[in-house]
């Protein structure tokens, strides 16, 4: 097809499908790929099917190579605890891009805390 850039958008069908798209493509990438609004997909598309126009798209993209974040995990055995017995708890801080912040997502990283501080006091009294 000999694409030059890969533009994605949200078709718009509801209200929370109207924002561009945010995704980290997580590998090393030679294909600039754009995520659009609903309304400037839409615009392209339509653009794109009026045969008496010749649509095109100019692409200036600024990119830059950011540092990997190191990732926490905690691993914990007990001293007399049982190799068959293991509980795997887990969750994430991240949030969405129409969020404010960790905190619509912050329900998992309580979660786990409350479960930590349960576990220390079972632990603590068995």
């Amino acid at each position: 097809y000999n694409v030059s850039a890969l533009l994605i958008y949200n078709d718009g069908a509801t209200p929370d499908r109207v924002s561009p798209i945010a995704v980290g493509l997580g590998q090393e990438n030679y294909l600039p790929a754009l995520f659009l609004s609903s309304s400037v997909g839409q615009e392209l598309v339509n653009a794109a099917q009026n045969t008496s126009t010749n649509a095109g798209v100019r692409i200036i993209i600024q990119v830059k190579d950011l540092p990997l974040s190191p990732i926490g995990n905690i691993c914990a055995d007990t001293p007399t605890g049982d190799i068959t017995q293991t509980i795997v708890v887990g969750s994430h801080s991240d949030s969405v891009p129409a969020g404010p912040g960790i905190n619509d997502n912050g329900s998992g990283s309580t979660a786990n805390l409350g479960l930590a501080i349960a576990l220390a006091r079972l632990f603590n009294n068995s």
